[in-house]
């Protein structure tokens, strides 16, 4: 009985230390987000705005948005992005929903999770999960028997979180491209080049009308970061979907640089088939248009720059970005 009792109250303190290593690194993140960008030193965070028509015959309008904050290390030359808290907000005909994610700095590992759901017609759920340093949760606190959430999935949604964060910050390398050409082309190269002009100025204009639209689809990706040694740096993705991602830009922009790419996919969202890319480079601007045929091979390259690599780069940032756009509007994530 006696080893019994020392063991529980061994646990216990324990558990108390660990929720109060958990109360101070919350205290400190919030800190820390409150003087982003602030006493001269570069914002580090990045935005996702999801917002789409899910049921044009309802309507049922989804808006979303994803805030991370996160502090950057460099080893040999290699900058790493270390996401702390992450930040949800989500609505819905009238459902709310707030979600707070505190990470390990050091290793991402959740330590944290926090929702406040509200329906429209004013029913509260609040929930909060505490997490021991192997992930298990160590204490649950909930302000009704209905939560919605359990731990496993209040965790499951912050590595899902991670995931997408992970996607963009390293885009253009984590998606194999297929470089063998399967087929042969069926179209004529003029007649197929022609096409592709066609679908880009119907894109632009399906652009243009969905920024005009009272509910437009939008998937926009905001970074700012850059080491403190570096001017801030902003960018900005966006991708424009209806059934399908059918164009996606990517800027960047500091005091010492800029760059654009476009990427144009054919209606079915599936095939890159016209990317063009813009840089400033020491006061040279430069210029990259790729056209593709039905195989993704490059079959016209128009540039005032000697070095061109056949759209190779390109192909495989618009595949990563199409996982993304596929990853985030994937159902079943709460």
């Amino acid at each position: 009985m006696t080893l019994l009792v020392v063991t529980t109250a061994a646990a216990q303190n324990g558990k108390d230390a660990r929720i109060k290593e958990i109360r101070a690194a919350y205290s400190l993140a919030k800190k820390k987000i409150d003087q982003n960008g602030k006493g001269g030193k570069s914002p580090k965070d990045m935005r996702i705005l999801l917002n789409h028509l899910e049921d044009e015959d309802i309507p049922l309008y989804n808006e979303e948005s994803i805030d991370y904050y996160f502090d950057e290390s460099t080893t040999d030359g290699v900058t790493t992005k270390h996401p702390y808290f992450i930040v949800e907000n989500w609505t819905s005909h009238g459902h709310l929903r707030y979600r707070e994610i505190l990470l390990n700095p050091k290793d991402q590992q959740v330590m944290f999770c926090y929702m406040r759901g509200e329906t429209d017609g004013g029913f509260v759920v609040e929930t909060r999960y505490y997490y021991d340093t192997k992930g298990k949760c160590i204490e649950a606190k909930h302000n009704t028997d209905n939560t919605w959430t359990t731990d496993d999935s209040e965790k499951e949604n912050a590595e899902y979180y991670l995931k997408i964060f992970n996607m963009v910050n390293n885009n253009g390398y984590f998606s194999p491209v297929d470089t063998e050409t399967k087929g042969k082309a069926t179209t004529p190269k003029a007649q197929r080049i022609a096409q592709i002009r066609s679908i880009y100025a119907q894109a632009k204009d399906k652009i243009a009308k969905n920024d005009k639209a009272e509910m437009p689809n939008e998937l926009h990706i905001t970074i700012h970061d850059m080491g403190d040694d570096w001017p801030p740096m902003t960018t900005e993705i966006k991708m424009y979907f209806d059934d399908a991602c059918y164009f996606i830009s990517h800027q960047s922009s500091s005091m010492s640089m800029d760059g654009y790419s476009e990427y144009l996919f054919d209606p079915k969202g599936e095939s890159l088939i016209f990317s063009y890319t813009r840089g400033r480079e020491e006061g040279n601007e430069y210029e990259w248009r790729y056209y593709y045929d039905e195989n993704g091979k490059c079959i016209e390259t128009k540039s005032n720059s000697e070095e061109t690599d056949d759209g190779f780069y390109d192909k495989r940032a618009a595949k990563d970005y199409q996982a993304i756009f596929k990853f985030l509007m994937s159902e079943g994530q709460e």
